[in-house]
């Protein structure tokens, strides 16, 4: 009796074992089939930005997100980024044609020592090619809001190396430096005119069902 039920145990062990490799295999194929090989062209969903799980559509929507990050900046201990909503505008004062008389977006939170707390709101941008930052409000300059032209963060279907520039007051340009690398995790280049000042000219990596992971100044 004994004999039977170490084997019904070991067997119930065993099914559970497979059962939650299937499930991980299938959630790394969805980030895995976001990339095509053959045209080195991936499919950068929303959810990357957010750290959501993704579903595995090719759609860029603003679904419902209570998320949190933790990126790193030179080798220092990470510190936390929230995001959550979307919520809406009272009013469409961007240059955001798709979003007719109320914006949707996401609002994204931090606190860091020099800047301290940092609040912005972030919407796909009129292209349909990014995210694009609305609203910011820091001790550094108080509260601001922005027309939505540009982008911070790269949407839709990108090939390696790629370079896409933004016109704006400040043109804005973002380059691929890795598409699709380690856990498929994203590492793009994002210039601010010049770039000559801090935060500026930086390189960012995000990662699926994480977010936000890396940040590092080029100056």
């Amino acid at each position: 009796m004994n004999h039977y039920l170490k084997l019904l145990l070991i067997s119930f062990i065993s099914v559970l074992i497979l059962s939650c490799t299937a499930f991980t295999n299938e959630e790394n194929s969805v980030w895995d089939k976001a990339y095509n090989s053959r045209t080195n062209q991936r499919f950068i969903p929303v959810e990357l930005f957010t750290g959501a799980k993704w579903d595995g559509k090719h759609e860029l929507t603003l679904k419902k997100v209570s998320t949190a990050a933790c990126a790193s900046s030179g080798g220092k201990q990470c510190e936390n980024y929230y995001i959550t909503g979307p919520y809406k505008t009272k009013q469409n004062n961007t240059k955001i044609e798709w979003a007719d008389n109320e914006v949707p977006y996401y609002r994204r939170t931090f606190s860091t020592r020099g800047m301290g707390e940092v609040e912005s709101f972030f919407t796909i941008n009129n292209s349909k090619d990014g995210l694009v930052r609305i609203y910011d409000k820091r001790k550094q300059w108080g509260a601001r809001n922005y027309s939505g032209l540009g982008s911070k963060f790269p949407l839709g279907y990108w090939k390696q190396g790629e370079v896409r520039i933004y016109e704006s007051r400040n043109p804005i340009k973002i380059e691929i430096i890795e598409l699709n690398g380690s856990d498929n995790c994203l590492t793009f280049r994002w210039v601010k005119g010049k770039g000559e000042r801090k935060n500026m000219d930086n390189n960012y990596t995000f990662c699926p069902e994480r977010g936000f992971t890396k940040i590092i100044h080029n100056n």
